[in-house]
């Protein structure tokens, strides 16, 4: 048998609608069309008009990367740029404009993005934009798995571990093993929280989730029969609070099933563990007040995975004072830590993942995978309007086909990938399990400000 590293192929995948550039270059009447614009652009933003070869095309901006050498060099000044208005329009709360433009080229390319001028953003701000991560190991790039000599291994385990082994006199285990699902990426796909998906849609992402040996979380009737026959290992179905555990039926080869916390679900857990025990049992859980407390009650019952569900701004749920998913994931982290059962349980992530360096600091805050919602769809060229229908879609996401949904969603999480890798070899770790909970990787702003203020006196009103 030969030995082969994982990887994800990956290949262009164009968008089937007109592209929404990011930047606006305006060609005024003083161009002289002298060509010079179409040296200076190693992307291809302008060139000459087919028409008419005296004349220079207008510029086709979806392929500007803002490096402004067109306008440096244009000897006339004739050219000038702009943030695109309809790209300005894009985007609300955590999902702004950039990423959303950064989701759709990272779907069509499956490629790290390039920026052009660079970041311009904020250095701080709410939720994971107050977090910065430890890059100290960049400037040692054999330590890099990439572009180095060592190999960087993103494979994380679903399911709880013993805390000792046992083995008896003749050296045979007698520990009662629990069932592992092992995935080669930290992330998985939930379609459960979609407010519109088509059986296209749904097949697309079945189709991603196996391509790439992860997981799809639907509801067990929502996938069509081909797309259910296709997943096996990779499918898990998501019953509804209340099911009735004794009419279920696993789908077929199935390794993981996830219920919905209910008042009724310690009994739930037994009855599931004991008719399928070698099947991963996981609780999907809002996260609120004291959602430590339930997630330590979750590993009392012997349940292998809490799936903590936030909002798409990666907020709690059903709290009167709610806490960003970092808060919050770190208060789990530490109280399954404080009572040494802490790899007794996997936790999954699910909401407000709106970013590729959200992997890794959701990771760092405590978190074992994460699970893709939203992003998933705005990979299929999503305009994320306010009243979303299939009816009234700007895009037509509704007759998509699921083979170019496949390679979209692909893409995505390819390219993400490769951006955890530059992340873990930056940091000197050679396998992403390293990273759970090392909140020591990381430095948070608001750690930063009260340790640099807090003994500061007096303010605006002594002045």
């Amino acid at each position: 048998m030969k030995y082969e590293r994982y990887h994800i192929p990956l290949k262009s995948v164009p968008g089937r609608v007109g592209p929404v550039p990011k930047f606006v270059i305006i060609r005024a009447d003083n161009c002289i069309n002298c060509g010079k614009c179409e040296k200076s652009c190693i992307y291809g933003v302008h060139k000459r008009s087919e028409a008419d070869l005296r004349k220079m095309a207008d510029p086709d901006n979806n392929l500007c990367k803002n490096c402004f050498r067109c306008i440096q060099d244009c000897p006339q000044r004739a050219l000038t740029m702009m943030v695109g208005p309809d790209y300005k329009a894009l985007g609300r709360g955590l999902w702004t404009s950039l990423r959303i433009f950064t989701i759709w080229s990272e779907s069509e390319t499956g490629k790290i993005p390039v920026f052009g001028a660079g970041y311009r953003g904020l250095f701080a701000g709410p939720g994971y934009d107050g977090m910065w991560t430890d890059m100290s190991e960049i400037v040692r790039p054999t330590r890099d798995g990439i572009h180095g000599r060592e190999y960087i291994s993103t494979s994380v385990d679903l399911g709880s571990r013993p805390a000792w082994l046992e083995f008896d006199k003749a050296g045979a285990l007698v520990t009662d093993m629990p069932p592992i699902v092992e995935l080669q990426v930290p992330f998985v796909i939930d379609t459960t929280r979609l407010r519109s998906a088509t059986d296209a849609m749904k097949t697309g992402m079945a189709r991603a989730a196996k391509h790439v040996d992860s997981l799809l979380f639907a509801a067990p009737d929502s996938l069509s029969r081909e797309a259910a026959s296709e997943l096996n290992a990779h499918f898990v179905p998501v019953y509804a609070e209340g099911t009735d555990l004794r009419s279920i039926v696993l789908p077929r080869g199935a390794r993981m099933a996830a219920l919905t916390l209910g008042s009724n679900w310690k009994e739930d857990a037994k009855r599931f563990k004991s008719m399928y025990p070698q099947t991963v049992l996981a609780f999907r859980v809002n996260a609120g007040k004291d959602v430590e407390k339930r997630v330590l009650d979750l590993v009392k019952a012997k349940v292998d995975v809490a799936h903590v569900l936030f909002d798409e701004e990666g907020m709690e749920l059903d709290s009167v004072e709610p806490r960003y998913a970092k808060d919050s994931l770190r208060a789990i982290h530490k109280a399954l830590v404080s009572k040494s059962v802490r790899d007794q349980i996997t936790i999954i992530a699910g909401g407000g993942i709106a970013a590729a360096e959200h992997v890794p600091k959701t990771l760092i805050c405590g978190a074992d995978v994460v699970a893709l919602e939203k992003a998933a769809v705005l990979a299929l060229e999503c305009r994320d309007c306010m009243t979303c229908s299939m009816g009234s879609c700007p895009v037509n996401m509704g007759d998509a086909p699921a083979e170019w949904i496949e390679n979209r969603v692909t893409n995505l999480m390819g390219a993400w990938r490769d951006q955890l890798l530059e992340v873990l070899g930056a940091m000197g770790l050679r396998e992403v399990r390293r990273l759970r909970g090392e909140l020591g990787r990381a430095i948070f702003f608001e750690d930063v400000e009260r340790e640099s203020f807090s003994d500061i006196e007096g303010g605006a009103g002594d002045g």
